[in-house]
């Protein structure tokens, strides 16, 4: 017997005599839960326990461990007999009493069948009794290792009795017996049993499954058996903390509805198996119960049983030989509209065998990047001769006429001398030039704002009218009996109005129909004045949003009867007395005639009233692209109103190298053909280049909303676009202004238009007219020549195939994101004179051998000869130097002084004498003959380096923004790996010095980097701070100690190739400045912040679902099914917004528009600066980026230094103290207990959060080098936990040697014989995790370290890591806190103001100036709430915590102060007091702080309504200030003034 088995039995006291049935156990694992206590023993033998011994067992378990929650015992049994299971159904019956209650009934309701376990119940009742204990009676059986789920069937009793008398017959046994089996044909009488296959090849889970499956949607309630086929389209996973359960829930859809599907596993294996077969994306054919499950709160799949299926999903095919081409697409980027991935566009075309396709989101181009980028690639890797694919770029924008108009045909007389004619139609619908006519004629004339006569007329159109205008006007059939028709009627009207000047509210409407009964009725033409009271308001009231005839009489004060509104001569009488009111003002703006109407609207206002409609703009070439990005920024900013838009004039201006379409159903040319003759339709088609016309299913909903009354009305203005078009001498295209790719997404738009437009309101189909939208889906070229097939074959042929084809075919192939290789166009950098241009290579190199020599003498120390050498051009010129002089090699010393003086000599000759070196030792040693351009790129390829790679602008760039800030008082930490540059310390753009550990003096610059026995100090010490102290031996004065030990490779790459990436941490309070001062370098035009795209996000979308199921009464949807809407409509676009810190530099050679158009961020016009339209993840490798990130380090150094006094650069960083509070409390003066915090470091950057005070403790600091450390640790992933921190605890490496930052693993492989490349590609690596994601690069590496024999412990640590953080920025970070940390320790009340004012989220200023006691009782008031507490609790708890510190040190919080509170900053009174400022009273932001220090500082408050009145004080805050006593010494009012 296994010996562990034997343990556990006798802990248990089994009997003796029952040991033999363990002989073959093994106890496999035992898992004893933390939280609850709970055990659970796998066990596994051959063979089923006998079930007194398992009742043994069971019985005597719990002396295991009497303070146990539970014992389990699950078994995994090799022999599965039946019988012996079947045995323990007995056992099992008596647990389930409770439930079951007669269990008598149940005896012998467990049966064999076909092999398997199976439940009979002989009637419904007792098969829903049994269902509902089928859960723990599948577990329990599960538990004790059988394989399979146990189903209920339900066989009636007479059913039984027939089998059992049939069994009971004699059976007669014939002489003879027929070898020939004979067919036995299946008894219909008795229920068939549903036999599963014990195996199937496709088996994920259980048995196969041969039942036919049900539809989802049909699943309304818990059933026992239920089968499924679905596609997954989403998983979760659960693992309890307090079983060993795990939950897979796989989020299934068979299209019809979806339903989550639970599978409940417990074995370690099984469950990764699972996770691992179970995929998103594949079909499955599924068996097992559905359950209302108390956690999702809704009816559930439990699986059972899982067959992977074959299923192909129907895909719609292009079949026609000869292909369309779209040529209007709107993708996710058209804002709130479209829900096609543009990628996704390219591969339907594709697929439906086009050769292009057009994408023309809404406004914007940012779908551009990524077509590009696929197609480019797609047409990189074709074979010759085969057709390229063709991405036609293009854009659909709203055009405003550049003319407002209020008044057409104006005359010169005093408009309040005029008697006017005031008139208003009603009609059949909304299409004069179609089927629509007048019905009723309602008018006034008014003269000096009386109503001198009124004309009203009904009018028989001859047909019934539609329901929606009876609805609207209320006018009836019966009513228009017996009146007169159209002819005469307006025959009649024309000679009651005369030659008056007419007025009408949307007068375009109205007298479209006038001048089509004067055509249709030959009367002429209509040329009287008119005046639209339309476009008067929109104009003269140009601050109000609602310009309708209702909104009107209100403002202006006319009597109205909305429930009379919408008859003609009611709305004329109200409009005519709105207009006199509205002319009493026009002439007390001194507009007294029709002509100076056009002065209400100036030439920069115009976009804001002009008419809009739509037009489709394509790229014909690279011109063409760059006037397209033109008129993108344009529309996105100077003519930005609610939303993008442009005027006609600037598109005519730009309209080189593009084609101009005409658009959707919001075109020019569609709406306008609903109410133009044939000639003014002409006149407005020249415009165009192409027009469009789409199916009649895209124009359905204007059915809806009454523009067309008729899908024949419609064809009818189709054939007409059609006609004219072509008679104009005009290309006409067949588009579908597609928005979704399948019919069936359509859906996914329902949702997105149903939501608001941020700044557009809604969307032009969530109107409540319009029921159901059209399908725009991405049709194939057959669907098109149907859809346009009442035109004609031929016709339909032409302007589907043919025309479009002939479109793209003016196109090019364009090139959006120009190529650089990687490497962006580098910026001229202005002189400070703003007009005069630096050269960079020698201004860089000036800075740095300035600086170099101040710090290090002259000549420069070798090393730093030749790490400046490399820095700037790479190791090359070293290179070329020393073979220079290969004949004096043998005398090392003459050698060494000859070539690094030449070296020195030859760098600062300038960076075209490296280039002429370079060049010739290319030439010289070049194993094959170069032409120009071969000899450049081979060039090209030596050089390194900051010039040599042309980074030198970067740099300076960099150098100057530093300094900018500096000369404004802030100091500038650095970020990334920049530190790692000798050259950026030298130029001062970070502090830290990448250089191994030394010692300079200020004084004689002597500097010393080995020790006395020649060994390198970097080898002993990883960060310079940390040395010894040491006295200069030429000046006997203590040297300075620096250098933190890192490669340049860590920055720029090993052969110094890589493009910077300088990222500066500015003061938040410096950083606005900062940002300004980039305008000041390159200019206006040259500089924008980098912009972003902002999308919706599931939890976004999955409330866009729910609120349009709401919105449309669809009733409760299943979550899963919401889920799998919401997944159709993320990554919409939403908004734009603007990184950070992010600045994209245009070079003044160029324009911004040969890479990106530009924009205000989220559409907000009155943005400080514009942003980069496309994201600019898609330009950063053509357009440099500069982050100026604000950060509240500098901040924090800038407040102590202005209230201190102190320089904040004479902090010694090797201060023993401060380097104490990392292992104890005792410099502050106080206990952990006092402070409830094992350390000093509360509050300290990078040192003071939960997770890093932990961490401080676990490693227990002593050195600066160990800080640096513990900051790598703290952002790397999987370098500390179960990494760093178990060979600390396992005592196989000292802290100090583990690995922290990504430079440590270069350094140490260096120090330890490996070869600088290899040491560089292993650092590379690792950082990047790829050990575990490219296993056999890592054994090639693994092989170098174990050759150089490096360390087991070192080799597996660095197997482990995901991600490592830079020395660089973990010792700039550290730098920065030591600071702070001194003033901790030294100067402690400007520690705690500046923290206050820099870093504090929020406060509970009442409490802290109470004191000490104060604040400990409001903090443990808020840590046992624990996760109850809200997140402004934890924020004030976090506060707390350093306030009880301060306290504790006895730094007292003074009250606010009305005349010594500032108004955002906590200031220092002396060594041991602080004022809070205003903003730190709840619920006082800064405007009314700032107002208070404003007002306070012109004079003294006299009174509590004073402090109200002047600081623009609320009522509550006034309260609030008088319950702290801040206004005690004030009277309520200002007594004074009553006198």
């Amino acid at each position: 017997m296994n010996n562990k088995v034997k343990i556990l039995l006798d802990k248990i006291g089994i009997d003796n005599n029952n040991y033999q049935y363990f002989s073959d156990c093994e106890i496999t694992k035992i898992t004893i839960s933390k939280s609850s206590g709970n055990w659970t023993i796998f066990l596994k033998m051959n063979n089923l326990l006998p079930l007194p011994v398992y009742e043994e067992l069971e019985e005597k378990k719990n002396r295991l461990d009497e303070n146990a929650g539970s014992i389990d015992f699950i078994f995994d049994i090799k022999n599965q007999d039946l019988e012996m299971y079947k045995e323990y159904y007995k056992y099992l019956l008596k647990l389930l009493k409770p439930t079951l209650k007669v269990l008598v009934i149940y005896e012998d309701a467990m049966k064999i069948e076909d092999d398997f376990l199976t439940l009979i119940a002989t009637n419904e009742v007792e098969k829903e009794r049994l269902s509902s204990c089928l859960e723990v009676i599948n577990l329990f059986y599960k538990n004790l290792g059988y394989e399979f789920n146990i189903d209920i069937n339900l066989r009636h009793e007479d059913n039984i009795i027939d089998e059992i008398k049939k069994d009971l017959t004699p059976v007669e046994i014939p002489n003879k017996v027929d070898t020939k089996p004979e067919k036995v044909e299946p008894d219909k009488t008795k229920p068939v049993r549903k036999i599963r296959e014990p195996k199937d090849p496709n088996s994920v889970l259980g048995r196969g499954i041969k039942e036919k499956p049900l539809k989802i949607k049909s699943l309304l309630g818990e059933d026992n058996n239920v089968v499924v086929e679905a596609k997954v389209f989403g998983t979760e996973y659960f693992e309890s903390s307090k079983t060993d359960f795990k939950i897979i829930t796989l989020k299934i859809t068979d299209y019809s509805d979806s339903i989550y599907c639970k599978v409940f596993v417990r074995d370690d294996e099984e469950y990764k198996r699972l996770c691992k077969e179970l995929k998103s994306g594949n079909w499955y054919k599924i068996r097992g119960y559905t359950k209302n499950d108390q956690f999702a709160k809704e009816l559930v799949l439990n699986a059972r049983d899982i067959v992977k299926i074959e299923k192909t999903e129907e895909t719609v095919k292009d079949t026609s030989e000869e292909k369309r081409v779209e040529l209007h697409c709107h993708t996710k980027m058209s804002q709130m509209d479209g829900v096609i991935d543009e990628t996704d566009v390219i591969k339907q075309a594709m697929k439906f065998g086009m050769h292009a396709v057009a994408i023309t989101d809404h406004n914007g181009v940012q779908g551009f990047p990524h077509v590009f980028s696929m197609v480019t690639n797609y047409n990189k890797n074709l074979k010759e001769g085969e057709e390229p694919f063709k991405a036609i770029y293009g854009c659909e924008l709203t055009m405003i006429d550049d003319n407002v108009d209020i008044v057409t045909r104006p005359n010169k007389d005093v408009m309040l001398d005029q008697t006017y004619v005031v008139f208003d139609f009603e009609t059949t619908g909304f299409n004069a030039g179609g089927f629509d006519s007048i019905i009723e004629i309602g008018a006034v004339k008014i003269k000096d704002g009386v109503i001198i006569e009124k004309y009203d007329e009904l009018i028989n159109p001859g047909r019934p009218l539609p329901q929606k205008i009876i609805d609207v006007t209320n006018i009836t059939d019966a009513m228009l009996e017996g009146k007169d028709n159209e002819e005469n009627a307006v025959r009649r009207f024309i000679e009651w109005f005369g030659d008056c000047p007419m007025v009408a509210h949307n007068a375009k409407f109205d007298v479209s129909f006038l001048e089509m009964a004067y055509r249709k009725y030959n009367f002429g033409t209509f040329t009287n004045p008119v005046i639209d009271t339309l476009e008067l308001s929109r104009t003269l009231d140009n601050t109000y949003a609602r310009h309708s005839l209702s909104a009107l009489v209100k403002r202006y004060e006319v009597p109205w009867d909305e429930n009379a509104h919408h008859r003609g001569d009611y709305d004329a009488e109200g409009t005519a007395l709105v207009f006199y009111k509205m002319l009493k003002k026009l002439s007390n703006r001194n507009i007294d005639t029709m002509d100076q109407l056009d002065t209400l609207v100036s030439k920069e206002e115009i976009h804001k009233y002009g008419r809009a409609h739509h037009i489709n703009i394509l790229v014909r070439n690279k011109t063409g692209l760059k006037n397209l990005f033109k008129l993108v920024s344009l529309a996105n900013t100077t003519y930005l109103y609610k939303t993008p838009r442009i005027l006609r004039s600037i598109v005519n201006e730009h309209r080189e190298g593009l084609l101009i379409g005409s658009g959707c159903y919001e075109s020019e040319v569609f709406t306008q053909a609903k109410s133009k003759s044939d000639d003014e339709l002409s006149n407005i088609v020249r415009f165009y280049d192409y027009v469009e016309v789409q199916p009649l299913e895209c124009y359905d909903h204007l059915i809806q909303t009454g523009d067309f009354a008729t899908k024949v009305e419609l064809a009818a203005n189709i054939e007409k676009v059609v006609r004219v078009t072509e008679d104009s001498g005009k290309i006409i295209v067949a588009t579908g202004d597609v928005h979704h790719l399948r019919r069936e997404d359509k859906i996914y738009r329902e949702i997105i238009v149903n939501q608001k437009v941020p700044g557009g309101g809604r969307h032009p189909l969530a109107r409540n007219g319009i029921k159901e939208i059209p399908s725009n889906h991405f049709r194939t070229t057959n669907e098109m020549l149907e859809d346009f097939k009442f035109l004609g074959e031929e016709k339909a042929h032409e302007i589907v195939i043919t025309n479009t084809n002939k479109v793209a075919a003016m196109c090019d192939i364009v090139e959006v994101i120009i190529d650089t290789g990687g490497i962006p166009f580098s910026p001229r950098v202005k002189s400070d004179d703003g007009k005069s241009y630096l050269d960079c290579p020698v201004v860089v190199t000036d800075l740095v051998y300035t600086k170099a020599k101040d710090w290090y003498g002259e000549p420069l120390p070798y090393m730093i000869e030749e790490r400046i050498a490399t820095e700037l051009y790479g190791d090359i010129v070293f290179k070329i130097i020393k073979e220079r002089h290969e004949d004096i090699k043998d005398n090392l010393e003459e050698y060494e002084k000859v070539i690094h003086k030449e070296l020195h000599d030859e760098i600062l000759k300038g960076s075209e004498n490296i280039k002429n070196l370079v060049t010739e030792y290319v030439k010289k040693t070049s194993e094959e003959e170069l032409d120009e351009k071969g000899l450049e790129k081979k060039i090209k390829k030596t050089l390194g380096g900051v010039i040599g790679g042309g980074f030198d602008p970067i740099y300076l760039i960099a150098q100057r923004l530093v300094k900018h800030s500096n000369d404004e008082g802030y100091l500038v930490g650095s970020r990334g790996s920049v530190g790692s540059s000798f050259v950026a310390t030298m130029m001062g753009i970070t502090e830290v010095n990448p250089l191994a550990a030394h010692y300079r003096c200020e004084k004689c610059k002597h500097s010393i980097f080995d020790d006395d026995e020649g060994n390198a100090l970097g080898a002993t010490y990883s960060s310079g701070f940390d040395l010894p102290d040491k006295e200069c031996p030429n000046c006997h004065i203590p040297m300075l100690k620096d250098g933190q030990d890192m490669p340049f490779a860590t920055f720029l790459g090993f052969n110094a190739d890589k493009v910077p990436d300088i990222d500066l941490n500015f003061s938040d309070l410096n950083q606005a400045s900062a940002h300004a001062y980039t305008k000041v370098l390159f200019g206006e035009d040259n500089v924008y912040r980098a912009g972003t795209i902002g999308t919706v996000a599931e939890k976004t979308a999955f409330g866009f679902v729910k609120g349009y199921c709401e919105d449309k009464e669809l009733g409760d949807m299943r979550t899963a099914e919401i889920e799998r809407l919401a997944m159709g409509c993320t990554g919409v676009k939403r908004t734009t917004g603007q990184h950070p810190g992010g600045i994209v530099v245009v070079p003044d050679y160029m324009e911004v528009f040969d890479f990106t158009p530009f924009q205000f961020p989220a559409e907000d016009p009155t943005a400080e600066w514009r942003t980069t339209h496309f994201d600019y993840h898609s330009i950063d490798q053509c357009l440099l980026k500069l982050d100026i990130l604000g950060h509240s380090d500098p901040t924090q150094l800038r407040l102590i230094q202005l209230q201190s006094g102190t320089d904040i650069l004479k902090v010694p960083l090797d201060d023993k103290e401060t380097m104490s509070i990392f292992t104890s409390t005792k410099a502050l003066g106080v206990t952990t207990e006092q402070i409830m915090c094992n350390t000093g470091t509360l509050g300290i950057p990078e040192f003071g959060t939960p997770f890093t005070i932990k961490l401080v403790e676990d490693t227990k600091p002593t050195s600066f080098a160990e800080l640096i450390k513990i900051s790598g640790l703290s952002h790397g992933t999987d370098v500390w936990l179960g990494n760093a921190q178990e060979l600390i605890a396992k005592n196989i490496v000292p802290f100090k040697d583990t690995i922290g930052c990504r430079d440590d693993i270069m350094v140490y492989l260096m120090y330890n014989g490996v070869k600088p490349i290899k040491a560089f590609k292993i650092m590379e690596f690792v950082r990047k995790g790829r050990a575990s994601k490219d296993p056999e690069t890592w054994k090639e590496h693994v092989k170098t370290m174990q050759e150089a024999k490096i360390p087991e412990w070192f080799i597996n640590s660095c197997a482990k890591i995901k991600y490592m953080f830079p020395k660089a920025h973990a010792a700039a970070y550290v730098i920065s806190a030591f600071r702070i940390a001194w003033y901790k320790v030294h100067m402690p009340v400007y520690f705690y103001a500046s923290w206050y004012s820099s870093k504090a989220t929020d406060v509970d200023v009442v409490a802290m100036t109470k004191g000490y006691d104060s604040i400990k009782s409001r903090l443990e008031d808020i840590q046992v709430k624990g996760y109850e507490a809200t997140n402004k609790e934890n924020g004030q708890a976090e506060s707390l915590k350093v306030a009880l510190e301060a306290a504790a040190r006895g730094i007292k919080f003074l009250n606010v102060d009305l005349y010594n509170s500032d108004a955002t900053v906590w200031v220092a009174k002396n060594d041991t007091e602080i004022y809070p400022p205003f903003n730190a009273i709840e619920g006082l932001g800064d405007t009314v702080a700032k107002n208070l220090v404003a007002e306070r500082e012109k004079k003294p408050f006299i009174s509590i309504e004073d402090v109200q009145k002047r600081g623009k004080v609320s009522q509550t805050l006034i309260a609030k200030m008088q319950e702290m006593d801040i206004l005690k010494d004030l009277p309520d009012s200002n007594q004074l003034s009553l006198f």
